[in-house]
Order: C-alpha cells, then sequence, then structure tokens
C-alpha cells in the first residue's frame, strides 16, 4: 500500500513538473519578418521560402510580418488585410504594410476591385 502511495506520489509530481515547461511562447515578441506579396491580374502571391511563392501563407499566432507590396497587375488594386490598406496602387507601383497575426484561423483577403484572393492561415 505504501509502494502504491509513493508511485501515485511520483506521478503527480512528473505531471507538475512537465506542465512547468509544457508551455511556450507562440512568437518571439518584437520580431518583424518580411515577405514580398505581388498582385497580378489573376493572383496574388506571398514570397514563403526564397524561390517559392504561394497563395496560401502559414503563420504561428503572434506573428508580425512586413508585406512589401508590389502591383505587377494592368490596373490598380487595392488590398486591405486586417485594416491595413495598401491604398489604391498603381500598376508598377509598390509600398509597404505591417500586420499583426494575433488569431488563430483561417483568413480570405481579395484584391479590389475584383482581384485575386490570397489566403492565410494562422495556427
Amino acid at each position: 500500500m505504501k509502494n502504491v502511495l509513493v508511485a501515485i506520489a511520483v506521478a503527480i509530481a512528473a505531471a507538475g513538473i512537465g506542465g512547468v515547461h509544457g508551455s511556450h511562447a507562440t512568437t518571439a515578441p518584437g520580431v518583424v519578418s518580411v515577405s514580398k506579396l505581388v498582385i497580378t491580374d489573376d493572383a496574388v502571391k506571398i514570397r514563403i521560402k526564397r524561390h517559392t511563392w504561394s497563395s496560401v501563407a502559414h503563420y504561428p499566432r503572434g506573428a508580425e510580418v512586413r508585406y512589401d507590396v508590389s502591383n505587377r497587375g494592368t490596373r490598380a488594386y487595392s488590398l486591405d488585410i486586417l485594416g491595413s490598406v495598401t491604398g489604391r496602387l498603381a500598376p508598377g507601383r509598390q509600398t509597404s504594410i505591417l500586420v499583426a497575426w494575433t488569431h488563430r484561423g483561417r483568413f480570405v483577403f481579395h484584391a479590389l476591385p475584383k482581384g485575386a484572393r490570397v489566403v492565410v492561415v494562422v495556427a
């Protein structure tokens, strides 16, 4: 009986120790990532690696990203990502916007007017 109580006490202590080290921050505070984002007439692409572009980006919750936005389309577009707006961006022009991804989920944004979409997944 005494061995059973000792085993239970050890198990509870081990569970408590694991809980102390089990939680981690989602991202390092104050770190801003930089990504290129290109708007064309039929796509919105984000550079996710050095030579890889995608219409779907994945970020951890809490990530802060500065997007260097370029319009390579044939008409003016505007892009609003969580309140960070490029304004009306003429063809060949570029600007930057800063976005903080604070909520988990799947987000879809469209270049206006009637432009392509980009999807962001925050885990």
